[in-house]
């Protein structure tokens, strides 16, 4: 068999002996099958290779003719004739480029197991198959593109880069960074855009001392990113210059320091002594954490009812894999349904635990979240996240390296939500509260009262914790007989007492400052024990106790004065109450008769709010929803334009209050309250892409209205959770949603809703490509719309059915869709419907040669409303669009200024697709520009995040322009 070499200039070897393949039209068709070995290469491709777009008549015979001469040279049954195509068998051992990625993933597997030098070796040995560019003398005679060799040479390309950055971290791992400095500083000046070698360069310099060196290798390589691309550094290497400027002692290496490069947390709390009954569980659940992911951490979610053992059995669970897991282990318990613990805070004590100088942890979410996963990449970390509250709480805390295992807990189901393993825990059966009693009492007593015995499990309702409260009082009281403890617990108005223990006594302690407020401090106190949220607004008191909200600062600022509450230094101002605390207060609300009319006055304040803020938010949507929920209000028209001056900045502070107030609502029943104020805020999050908010408040109050049996509030919470989908470019499953939606609007003859479903179902239908259902719904919403007087809902359709006729080529029509529907939009002054139709009708022109300029005055309107009302989205996509429309119209310096500044905005509102989409745009426009590293250097950024996120498209399309920046190689 024969031996292929592409990883320099393409060689042929049998029995060690060259194969002369001299040709050049041979060696096109090589290189051209061997660009996909092992795969049918088409006939057209290698056509295209021979001839571009002007094959002569005798071109098949000709290839055929190539085809057999090149089987001569290399042996019988190297080259199949396949349907359509052609076949190059090879072993992967018979091409370097594969011999390269095994000998590389071999080396990965050992770094990930510890075995730093036998890696280095591996790495080395990878990377000394490279002989240069690949396929380096191989000259296309016809369309070097279309062979599909760029493509091909750009992605080998990227894989060297890729392996010999993980070789690089090794290396520094060993200690051999003085050995590192030349290879990375002629890295560095090969490619002075690749930030990834420059910030390791920086850490080689730093640890051979070479601290004014590494600084200046910083303050070169952003010089060259703003001057070549106009972006600043990414935050690894403005991180990294961070630390060096702080001479933060870490980044020493590990044979100067005294201890490991990275501390190695071990913040697991103790194993039970006792762990019973889920054993076999606890054995699957140890499996599934140390399988490995492959693309992502294994994941683990433990679910139940408060007391049902989640926290002891992923403890014990924990410490059965730890060993496994030799880069530490991480725990934080999330405090659930009673106040959530903010993500960011946790995130800050796991940062600190793996090493960060609490100096340089940045204060965002965002930031911290990337953070964490760039300091537990290529780390083996196992995470036990206690007692959390949902999917928002836990998506920042997830490692992102399938080296790391996380272990969940939570009263609620998440394990679908994470893609995780499910263990959903009820209580114990009779024989395994049996097992307990008999571990922490002793055999001989559990058999010798066997019936009592099971006795106190059952009115323990066999609640693990229960049982084992119950158990450390009889193991306190060796004289008692069990059958007392079972008489004392048969009283139900006592249980709870008798299932106590002395340490507990913190409640008389507390109790203490309770009872010296007066009575009407104290109903306010029991009355904020019913407030589920972690933090309360400064009306929550004047809600609570019916009062106008001006009068609410004295009362609750007299609990603060009684540390019965903590003031946050906030404004609007904000209280908080400590978890024990809280406890108290809700023993103290069974005895408030009107505790049940303020829950439902505070969460109508958070409606009323929303309503008001919905009305001061751009755009003039009418709301089909019938809104008949009770409010409360206790402001002055000028108290709630002070408190709402700017809305989206008032519910962006107020949100994770007014996600658990949805929450809250429909947990305490009030069904109609939770769904008419899951579907105001819908708008609000959809404005600042909230799609995990705007989901789960309307998943929750869904819940509440197929329990209650309000078929209203099911109907459009189903056309939210629709929409929802359609933001995610899910537009099967929002017609799942939508359908079910439709259904029932029809049958209450809600002409409105209606209307507003067939709106989003005309979408969905229209990005599946199916146009004739499409157009069916949205001329039915139309005439629903001109039935109902809906303006806004008119302009909607119209843009709808504009984009109907744009995406199926009816320019002219859809021109005439659109501007219909901008007569109305600003008519009506809605400044949000202007913005993107304005953006549409500069895509229809910007077609046409000759209204360039048009298209350029309707995008930058479209630009400059998104920025009146803060849609930042839209600022980014207008733009892109005009990057794009700079781009196409031969202006590439222009279309590259655009799209840098598109792309800052992305990077602002953690939009990865639309920063993968401007990245490769703007590649493009560097190509034009012939600035061929630039290029490559935003393009591989692209090509990144698109493999990221699984957008198979636009990593192809990167791809190929990442191919256009090769250089045609030399003739032979």
């Amino acid at each position: 068999m024969a031996t292929y070499h592409v990883l320099g200039s393409l060689t042929v070897t049998a029995d060690q002996r060259p194969v002369p393949v001299r040709s050049r039209r041979q060696r096109a068709v090589l290189a051209t099958l061997l660009a996909n070995p092992r795969s049918v290469t088409p006939v057209d491709r290698l056509l295209r290779a021979l001839w571009a777009d002007d094959p002569p008549d005798t071109a098949i015979g000709q290839v055929q003719t190539v085809v057999w001469r090149l089987r001569q040279a290399l042996g019988d049954g190297a080259i199949l004739t396949r349907p359509g195509g052609y076949e190059l068998v090879a072993a992967e051992s018979d091409v370097d480029a594969d011999v390269f990625a095994a000998t590389a993933a071999h080396a990965a597997e050992l770094a990930e197991r510890g075995q730093l030098a036998q890696a280095a070796e591996r790495y080395t040995e990878a990377l000394r198959l490279w002989r240069g560019r690949p396929f380096a003398d191989v000259q296309m005679p016809g369309d070097l593109v279309g062979s599909g060799l760029p493509a091909a040479i750009a992605a080998l390309t990227e894989h060297r880069v890729a392996v010999e950055s993980r070789f690089f971290d090794v290396e520094l791992a060993l200690g051999r960074h003085e050995g590192l400095v030349p290879l990375l500083d002629r890295r560095v000046q090969e490619e002075p855009l690749r930030e990834g070698p420059r910030e390791r360069l920086m850490l080689a310099l730093y640890r051979c001392g070479r601290r004014a060196d590494a600084l200046e290798a910083y303050r070169q390589g952003r010089a060259v990113l703003v001057r070549e691309l106009g972006l600043e550094p990414g935050p690894g290497l403005q991180q990294l210059n961070a630390r060096i400027l702080a001479g933060d002692p870490r980044l020493a290496s590990a044979a100067e320091q005294p201890g490991p490069v990275q501390p190695r947390p071990a913040q697991l709390p103790a194993d039970v002594t006792a762990f019973v009954a889920r054993t076999d569980l606890a054995v699957t659940l140890a499996q599934r954490l140390t399988a490995g992911g492959t693309t992502a951490p294994a994941a683990v979610a433990v679910s139940g009812a408060a007391g049902s053992g989640k926290t002891t059995l992923a403890v014990h669970v924990a410490h059965r894999v730890k060993d496994g897991f030799p880069d530490g282990q991480l725990f934080a318990d999330l405090r659930g349904e009673d106040g959530p613990l903010d993500p960011a805070e946790v995130l800050a004590r796991f940062l600190r635990a793996l090493g960060e100088d609490a100096r340089t942890i940045p204060p965002g979410l965002d930031e911290r979240a990337a953070l964490f996963r760039v300091r537990t990449a290529g780390r083996r970390l196992l995470v036990l996240l206690d007692n959390a509250a949902g999917e928002p709480q836990l998506r920042p805390l997830m490692p992102a390296d399938p080296g790391c295992a996380v272990l969940v807990t939570s009263r609620r189901r998440i394990a679908a939500l994470l893609g995780a393993h499910e263990a959903d825990l009820g209580v114990f059966d009779p024989v395994g509260a049996l097992d307990l009693l008999r571990t922490m009492l002793g055999p001989a007593r559990v058999d010798a009262e066997r019936a009592d015995c099971l006795a106190v499990a059952q009115r323990c309702g066999y609640l693990p914790l229960a049982i084992r409260i119950a158990a450390a009082r009889l193991a306190a009281r060796p004289h008692w007989p069990v059958a007392r403890l079972a008489e004392r617990l048969a009283d139900e108005s006592s249980r709870l007492d008798v299932l106590s223990l002395p340490d507990l006594a913190i409640r008389s302690s507390l109790a203490l400052s309770v009872n010296a407020l007066d009575p009407a401090d104290r109903q306010l106190f029991a009355r904020l024990g019913g407030v589920e949220a972690a933090h309360l607004p400064s009306w929550a008191a004047a809600a609570l106790l019916d009062l106008p909200a001006a009068d609410a600062e004295e009362p609750i600022e007299r609990l603060a004065e009684a540390r019965l509450v903590e003031a946050e230094p906030s404004s609007p101002a904000r209280y908080h109450l400590h978890d024990l605390v809280r406890s108290l207060a809700r023993e103290r609300l069974a005895d408030d008769a009107g505790a049940a009319a303020a829950q439902e006055r505070f969460l109508g304040g958070w409606l009323t709010l929303a309503d008001a803020a919905y009305d001061r938010l751009p755009g003039g949507f009418r709301r089909a929803a019938p809104q008949s929920a009770p409010r409360w209000s206790g402001w002055r028209p000028a108290e709630l334009d002070e408190l709402l001056g700017d809305p989206a900045v008032w519910c962006e502070g107020e949100r994770t209050s007014l996600v658990a107030a949805v929450r809250q609502a429909a947990s305490a029943g009030h069904t109609e309250l939770a769904w008419n104020l899951a579907v105001t805020l819908a708008r609000f999050f959809e404005l600042r892409e909230h799609l995990d908010d705007w989901q789960s408040t309307h998943e929750t109050a869904l819940r509440a209205c197929l329990a209650a049996g309000d078929r209203v509030g099911e109907a459009y919470l189903l056309r939210g959770l629709g929409e929802v989908r359609l933001n995610r470019d899910h537009f099967a499953e929002a017609l799942g949603f939508l359908r079910p939606a439709l259904a029932i609007m029809r049958e209450l003859a809600d002409l409105p809703g209606e209307g507003a479903v067939l709106r989003a179902a005309g979408t969905a239908h229209r990005m599946l490509g199916e146009e004739a259902e499409a157009m069916a719904a949205l001329d039915r919403a139309r005439i629903i719309c001109a039935e109902t007087g809906d303006q806004v809902g008119q302009a909607q359709v119209l843009h709808n059915i504009g984009a109907v006729h744009r995406r199926a080529g009816r320019l002219d029509d859809a021109e005439a869709a659109y501007r219909a529907a901008l007569a109305i939009f600003e008519e009506r002054g809605d400044p949000f419907g202007r913005s993107f139709t304005l953006c549409s009708l500069g895509l229809i022109a910007g077609r046409r040669p000759e209204r360039v300029d048009e298209a350029d005055r309707c995008l930058r309107l479209s630009l400059e409303l998104s920025r009146e009302f803060g849609y930042r989205r839209g600022e980014a996509i207008a733009l892109g669009n005009l990057g794009d429309l700079y781009q196409r119209t031969g202006r590439p310096a222009a279309a590259a200024a655009e799209l840098v500044a598109a792309i800052t905005i992305c990077r602002e509102i953690g939009d990865d697709r639309g920063e993968a989409i401007e990245l490769r745009r703007l590649g493009e426009s560097y190509l034009d520009l012939g600035r061929h590293a630039a290029a490559r250097s935003v393009l591989q950024r692209g090509l990144a995040l698109a493999r990221e996120l699984g957008l198979d498209e636009d990593r192809r399309e990167a791809l190929a322009l990442l191919g256009r920046t090769e250089e045609a190689p030399p003739p032979t």
